[in-house]
C-alpha cells in the first residue's frame, strides 16, 4: 500500500460589520490527510493485469507503478488490462497515470484496455472524452476478448 499525503486549503470567511462598512475576513486553513491507494501487477499469459484500488489523487502515488509496468514492457508483455473496480476516487493526477500507461503500451506495439470502471470514474471519463482514447471493457473477460480480436487484426 501505498501512503500519501495531501494537502489543500480550505477556505472560509466571516463577515465583520461595523457602522461604516463591511469587512469580509477570509480564513485559510492548511488541512493534509493521508490517501491510501494500492495497485497489483499480475503477469497473465497474453497481457499484464494492473489492479487499482483506493483514492488516486496524488502525483507522488503512481512513480513505482509506473516503473513497474515499464518493466513487463521490458520484459515484452505489451498488452495490459487496468481493473478499476477497487478505485474509490481518482481526479487528473489518476487520469494522467491511466494515459501514461496506455502510451506505453501503445508505444511499444501493444494494447491497455479499462475494466470495471466505478461510476465515478465513468463520469470522470465521460466529461473528459477520453472514452474516444481508451478502450473501455465492463469486465476483465470482455477485456481479454478484446484484446484477442485485437491480435487477430494484426
Amino acid at each position: 500500500m501505498l501512503k500519501a499525503y495531501v494537502s489543500y486549503l480550505d477556505v472560509s470567511h466571516s463577515a465583520i460589520v461595523s457602522k461604516k462598512n463591511l469587512s469580509l475576513c477570509y480564513h485559510l486553513t492548511l488541512i493534509q490527510t493521508q490517501v491510501n491507494f494500492e495497485y497489483h501487477i499480475e503477469s497473465k499469459e497474453a497481457y499484464t493485469l494492473i489492479n487499482l484500488s483506493g483514492i488516486l489523487i496524488a502525483p507522488n502515488q503512481s512513480g513505482e507503478l509506473i516503473e513497474e509496468f515499464e518493466e513487463t514492457i521490458a520484459e515484452g508483455t505489451l498488452n495490459v488490462i487496468v481493473d478499476l473496480s477497487g478505485i474509490e476516487t481518482m481526479n487528473s493526477t489518476g487520469l494522467s497515470v491511466l494515459i501514461s500507461i496506455l502510451t506505453k503500451a501503445r508505444n511499444a506495439g501493444g494494447e491497455a484496455v479499462l475494466a470495471n470502471l466505478p461510476e465515478k470514474v465513468n463520469e470522470l471519463m465521460v466529461i473528459t472524452k477520453l472514452y474516444t482514447v481508451f478502450t473501455v471493457a465492463e469486465s476483465i473477460e470482455a477485456a481479454e476478448e478484446l484484446l484477442n480480436k485485437e491480435e487477430t487484426w494484426l
